[in-house]
């Protein structure tokens, strides 16, 4: 399973394309992805990369590093908040703020076949947000690209947003909920001939 992690580091020479250093002290923390998935996700700025899952190390620290950023990243009132914008020069900070904030602690790898669904492969656009729960809700989609339908794609992404689950954003003690978010997925269906086909560029996607 695809995850993400923290690197602890003394030294280095350049920043890292989808990374971003924080000074603890004497240490430097590179949060780095390790990404294999399909290019339809990669370098997408404006998608939270919600079939990847966040390491059990990063999830210990997370609280840490959210309640030192969280004004960085995030815009809140009453009880939500918003992902803040960045330039596409500061793509870097846009990157670690998704990871510290909309990407999950836990993904579900186990979905109910949406009836009538063909073998293929769609490109899934959904908004969504997090409840104060920790939870995916209120999906939206938005665009569907290949064998699915719009009524399928929906079919799909809930079925997955029942079981996999985020941290819960906690600011001075409060729950927030995070709204306005994008999410995109590659759904692959078929035999088991059919997924192999697609193992090597497609490792970490959602698949039955």
């Amino acid at each position: 399973m695809e995850r993400i992690r923290f690197i602890l580091i003394s030294k280095f020479d350049s920043l890292m394309n989808a990374g971003k250093v924080f000074v603890v002290g004497e240490k430097l923390f590179l949060m780095a992805l390790f990404l294999l998935g399909s290019s339809f996700i990669i370098g997408s700025e404006a998608f939270c990369s919600i079939d990847k899952q966040l390491d059990k190390e990063v999830v210990s620290n997370l609280q840490k590093f959210r309640s030192q950023y969280h004004a960085t990243c995030l815009n809140c009132s009453g009880d939500s908040c918003n992902l803040k914008s960045w330039p596409s020069e500061k793509s870097g900070d846009a990157a670690v703020c998704k990871i510290l904030f909309c990407s999950p602690s836990y993904v579900s790898r186990v979905f109910k076949l949406p009836e009538g669904a063909k073998k293929g492969k769609s490109l899934i656009s959904f908004d969504y947000f997090i409840n104060n729960k920790g939870k995916l809700s209120g999906v939206d989609i938005t665009e569907v690209k290949g064998s699915m339908n719009e009524r399928q794609a929906y079919k799909y992404v809930t079925s997955f947003a029942k079981k996999t689950s985020f941290e819960l954003l906690i600011i001075e003690n409060r729950k927030y909920q995070i709204l306005n978010l994008k999410g995109q997925v590659i759904a692959v269906i078929g035999n088991p001939d059919d997924l192999n086909k697609h193992q090597a560029h497609d490792q970490g996607l959602w698949r039955n």
